[in-house]
């Protein structure tokens, strides 16, 4: 008889060996997986046990704390921390077994790290549980935040510096303006000045010419000889300029250094039908026609709305294109909460390079014209005073349109 012991394994014995085999090599294979995994990764990878031992360690945490591997593994992953975290780090793991308390695993946060040299750095830590029947395992990765620290810190410096920068050049300004603000009121109060006590020595000027012309009627004649006539003549013109512009000094003066409009509700349509009618005799000199649209009523200071149009129709006026009728067009429109009234005319209008300049004091948009050039800086002015604004549409030879803003408020 055959001894039972010798005999050949059954079949059950020997697919238990071979699923036993097979588990093995299932198990090598996904045991290499992992290490060729933890091996190639990027970012620092780190497994301790509960008593927080190192397990695994990656090359990268190598590269990164500074140590060798084998001094790594093994030892306590406390000697990563600096201070007081590494003195503390195991009882954060006892206490989470006991309560299920959480500090970072499972969650993740911003903590400091610590070199093999002893320099500290910032770093993003993401912990969790593995489970496993042996004990429960941790794995940690770690991503080095020093770069973005160092991005982020001179990012902060660059925007104090900014800040600063802004406030001095803030104050700065603010300066400037206080001593724009100071030399322009004192050029006010000069031109003011300066322009009413102007005005008594040209009366005399003008009452000696008149005198003047009384005495060498008497004594020389009802005609004096063509160069005195001349000179008669260029006296009397600078006497007329200099009154024009004393009066548009002081008209512009009293507009700058006066109080706030002084606003109520103006008919438009009434108010520019008054303005033509005083301008009646220099429109009927020129051939001029003025043509109104349907005008709304607004909340201004009639007085100075008043010179705004006059001003306006003036020059629409003065700058009449040869051999064209002069028309004047006034219309009015809503845009945006505000009336924008426009004074439009068909003259010799005005290069577009001016555009800007010729609100400027003392800037006309052609030398060849009588005037002083006030008319429009008070019109800016007194539109600006009331919160508006004023501009120009022109072309040579296209004629002009001059719009200005009013605010929009209720005036019923």
């Amino acid at each position: 008889m055959t001894d039972p012991d010798l005999a050949a394994p059954s079949d059950a014995t020997t697919r238990d060996v071979t699923g036993q085999k097979q588990a093995l090599v299932e198990a090598r294979a996904k045991e290499q997986l992992w290490r060729a995994v933890l091996a190639t990764a990027v970012d620092p990878i780190i497994v301790i046990d509960q008593t927080g031992t190192i397990l695994e360690a990656n090359a990268a945490t190598s590269r990164l704390f500074g140590y060798e591997q084998p001094a790594l593994v093994g030892s306590n992953v406390s000697m990563l921390m600096p201070e007081p975290y590494r003195s503390e780090h195991d009882g954060y793991i006892r206490r989470y077994i006991e309560t299920g308390e959480a500090k970072i695993i499972g969650i993740g946060r911003e903590v400091e790290a610590q070199r093999a040299d002893g320099t500290l750095f910032p770093i993003a830590l993401a912990v969790s549980e593995v489970v496993d029947p042996a004990g429960n395992l941790y794995a940690g990765i770690i991503h080095d935040l020093s770069d973005l620290r160092a991005a982020t810190d001179s990012l902060r410096r660059a925007n104090e510096q900014l800040e600063q920068r802004v406030e001095e050049r803030t104050a700065a300004l603010e300066q400037s303006m206080e001593e724009l603000a100071r030399s322009n009121r004192d050029l006010e109060h000069f031109a003011y000045i300066a322009s009413h006590d102007l005005q008594a020595p040209l009366r005399n000027v003008r009452q000696g010419l008149e005198l003047l012309d009384e005495h060498l009627l008497a004594t020389v004649g009802s005609r004096f000889d063509d160069e005195a006539e001349e000179l008669r003549g260029l006296v009397v013109a600078a006497v007329s300029r200099m009154e024009e512009l004393i009066q548009g000094l002081l008209m512009y003066s009293r507009v700058q250094r006066g109080s706030s409009p002084s606003r109520r509700v103006v008919d438009l349509a009434e108010l520019a039908d008054e303005v033509v009618k005083q301008l009646r005799l220099d429109l009927d000199e020129a051939g001029a026609i003025v043509v109104t649209d349907d005008l709304p009523a607004v909340l201004a200071d009639p007085v100075q709305l008043r010179q705004v149009l006059q001003n306006l129709i003036q020059n629409a006026v003065k700058y009449h294109a040869p051999g064209r009728q002069p028309k004047i067009v006034i219309t009015a429109r809503g845009i945006d909460g505000q009336w924008a009234i426009s004074v439009a005319d068909n003259g010799i209008g005005v290069n577009s390079s001016l555009h800007e300049r010729i609100f400027e004091l003392f800037r006309r948009g052609h030398p060849d014209y009588e005037g002083v050039g006030l008319g429009l800086s008070i019109a800016q002015r007194i539109v600006e005073r009331h919160g508006g604004r004023i501009w120009v549409n022109s072309e040579p030879n296209e004629g002009a349109t001059f719009t200005f803003t009013l605010p929009k408020e209720s005036t019923t």
